[in-house]
């Protein structure tokens, strides 16, 4: 059974003085040399000690026969030795004081087989005999830049507030990759696998209380500990945003899990329940994941759901206004004070404009919308806002890289000034022309680079904000 601790103290298992790597390769294509790569790269500065009875020398580092060798105390012993030997590493573990040993190690009880599965549960209680702690099986670890912990040397160095655990190691590898892209600054990542120990839901609860953790999202396909894992999740959700995106949701799916990471999937509409009693906002797919984690991580958080909008032509202001109010969100009329205030500045427009703001009525008028989104912000009346770049139209215009680059970067310092959250939607660059897509992906990185929210469509970015508004 799963060690479950009101207070765990997981701070030694991500920020470990010293690592062993069990099964140190000299081969440069196996997992028992990618971690040692890994470490090395995401700049630990403890002792790095590979295990491989058979190599002086692994990854430039100094190699020992065995874990008894070792000259020094070790905290954390990663294993990529076969399932057959896993005994023993605990074993010699135990006679070294190891608190805390990452099982890379695979082939347990994920692959059906009750052999497979006995011997899992051995290690565990060899493992709860002498004090030894297993994160895995059959899971890739720890990402921790601030602590210097990775599990693949490609990742970034960059160490942020948000933390993501995941029963799926590539799955973790694309939502530290893909949710970098957008600005995600990422601090404690565990993909845990099988959770034959140290299980999400004590991870939730530590994460919690976590100084260095502001937001909080989780790759769930099944869970070891339901009571554990739903009290965790209470106490994290009611101290900061919790995104989950639970897995197994079909037949399909639960079968795909089972032979995954031995999860039992569950009934999609218990999740569901599960999660909004905890306070956590559920995700269906990776993209709601990341759209929910970027906006609780960059927006501030909004105090009502009054939505102003603005950008694109008069379709896109259709479809805005029509996302908005699927997402719950009010798309409040364009007020007394602000339409006045256009009175001033373009006469023509004050009993014609109204929100969404329809950017193809505005050219010549002398009011752009980025100059309409900062007198809406202004007023009462609104709680938040969805800026549409509408960068199809600038490509039609003259010196368009320029007029494009000119109103993001406007459009940047409303977003940075305002206490209201503003979410940007710049298209995907789905455009059969080299320089356009270009420009786009150079003005989403300048907005990433700034912080600010960026999401690909409008649905995807009221999806977001209505979720997470109150």
């Amino acid at each position: 059974m799963p060690r479950f601790s009101s207070t765990p103290d997981l701070d030694l298992l991500f920020r470990p003085r010293s690592i062993a790597v069990a099964g140190a390769s000299t081969n440069v294509d196996s997992p028992g040399h990618d971690y040692l790569e890994s470490l090395k790269a995401q700049g630990f500065t403890g002792p790095i000690y590979p295990i491989n009875p058979r190599a002086e020398e692994v990854a430039g580092l100094k190699a020992y026969p065995r874990l008894a060798d070792v000259p020094g105390q070790v905290d954390l012993v990663i294993s990529c030795v076969p399932a057959s030997a896993v005994l023993e590493l605990v074993e010699h573990c135990g006679e070294r004081g190891v608190r805390f040993l990452h099982l890379f190690t695979g082939r347990f009880s994920e692959t059906g087989d009750d052999d497979a599965a006995n011997l899992e549960r051995e290690i565990a209680a060899s493992a709860a005999a002498r004090g030894i702690r297993i994160l895995g099986p059959n899971g890739m670890g720890l990402y921790h830049p601030a602590g210097g912990l990775s599990f693949r040397p490609d990742l970034p160095t960059e160490s942020g507030s948000v933390a993501f655990l995941s029963q799926s190691g590539n799955n973790a590898v694309e939502v530290i990759t893909r949710g970098n892209a957008r600005g995600l600054k990422f601090g404690k990542v565990a993909n845990y696998g099988n959770g034959l120990d140290v299980t999400p839901g004590e991870m939730l609860r530590y994460l919690a209380d976590d100084p260095e953790t502001s937001v909080i999202g989780a790759y769930v396909e099944g869970v070891p500990d339901g009571r554990g894992f739903f009290e965790g999740l209470s106490a994290a959700a009611a101290q900061k945003p919790v995104v989950v995106h639970k897995a197994g949701r079909t037949a399909a799916g639960a079968r795909s899990a089972a032979s995954h990471t031995a999860a039992l999937a569950g009934a999609a509409e218990l999740w569901s329940t599960v999660l909004r009693q905890a306070g956590a906002h559920e995700a269906r797919n990776q993209e709601q994941l990341l759209d929910l984690m970027l906006g609780a991580a960059l927006l501030p958080r909004a105090t009502g759901r009054n939505i102003a909008v603005v950008g694109g032509g008069g379709g896109r202001s259709v479809q805005s206004a029509d996302a908005c109010e699927e997402n719950g969100l009010t798309v409040v009329p364009l007020p007394d004070d602000v339409r006045e205030k256009v009175r001033e500045r373009a006469p023509q427009l004050a009993g014609w404009i109204g929100n969404p703001v329809d950017q193809s009525i505005l050219a010549g008028s002398g009011l752009s919308s980025n100059g309409l989104l900062e007198l809406m912000l202004q007023s009462d009346r609104y709680d938040l806002a969805i800026a549409n770049v509408g960068e199809d139209w600038f490509f039609g215009r003259p010196d368009a890289g320029d007029r494009l680059k000119h109103a993001c970067n406007r459009l940047a310092e409303i977003c940075e000034k305002s206490p209201k959250p503003v979410a940007v939607v710049l298209g995907a660059t789905e455009t059969s022309n080299r320089e356009h897509r270009q420009l786009v992906d150079d003005v989403r990185d300048q907005f990433t680079t700034r912080g600010i929210a960026v999401y690909p469509s409008v649905e995807r970015a009221a999806f977001s904000l209505g979720r997470l508004t109150p």
